[in-house]
């Protein structure tokens, strides 16, 4: 128990380590800081209460204690298993001439996209240029503080790079990964076109499972690179997402 008191004081000054490191470099509207100052706060807590029933001699019971052991190993292996199949698929290149791409909205501030979506359209543009017959759906909606929607910014980004409008499909009406799929399925011209969907490395293995679960069967992934002070973040935020995603049916 002491060993595992001083693991979770260890931790929970790393998460809240890590949570001042993301407001510094995103600032306080990040999505999923919360997390990191929620998981710091709750460790340094359990700490202190392992800590008090060390020093009174206060015991769970043996029943309890191996229930608990129980649920935190089954828990940390199913974690380790996902995240080992996110970590697999996250660096998929798709094949060339590709019917489609499919890129994944991400957030815009204002008018401006956001790093990660830049990276998204990167990797979309170099692909666009090498393969000059292949079409691209940008998916994605306006959402709180988006003067535009996430499509018409990925669009007009795409133009400005010289990727030619009649080559550019909107779609923009999404607001999670399961609605970009859904939509922009309808804009593909047949049920066996052959799509890659674009979108961050750690999102790949959730978006093509949710892509073949809507029917998409012909589908690749096209990963972009993540931003290596929020890797941490993004792929503990997307584990959590496989599993409601999951348990949602959704893939």
């Amino acid at each position: 128990m002491k060993v595992i008191a001083n693991l979770l004081l260890v931790l929970g000054i790393l998460c809240l380590i890590y949570y001042g490191i993301i407001i510094v470099y995103t600032g306080p509207s990040s999505s999923f800081s919360w997390f990191w100052l929620l998981a710091g706060v709750i460790s340094l807590m359990v700490f202190v209460i392992i800590r008090y029933m060390l020093k009174y001699k206060i015991s769970l019971g043996k029943l309890p204690s191996i229930i608990l052991a129980t649920l935190i190993l089954v828990g940390l292996c199913g974690f380790i298993m996902v995240e080992g199949l996110i970590v697999y698929h996250a660096s998929r290149k798709a094949d060339p001439k590709m019917d489609y791409l499919i890129v994944l909205g991400a957030q815009v501030k204002g008018r401006k996209i956001s790093k990660s979506l830049h990276k998204r359209l990167k990797t979309a543009e170099r692909y666009l240029i090498d393969n000059p017959d292949t079409l691209v759906i940008v998916s994605g909606g306006q959402g709180p503080g988006e003067d535009i929607s996430e499509a018409l910014a990925m669009k007009n980004y795409l133009i400005s790079n010289g990727i030619a409008a009649e080559r550019i499909i909107m779609e923009d009406q999404s607001t999670s990964t399961l609605e970009n799929i859904i939509y922009s399925k309808k804009f593909l011209n047949n049920a066996d076109a052959k799509v890659a969907v674009v979108t961050n490395g750690f999102h790949i293995f959730r978006s093509l499972n949710i892509a073949r679960k809507q029917g998409i069967t012909n589908v690749q992934g096209l990963s972009a690179p993540t931003e290596p002070v929020l890797l941490i973040s993004y792929y503990v935020r997307e584990a959590l997402a496989v599993f409601k995603d999951f348990a949602m049916g959704n893939m």
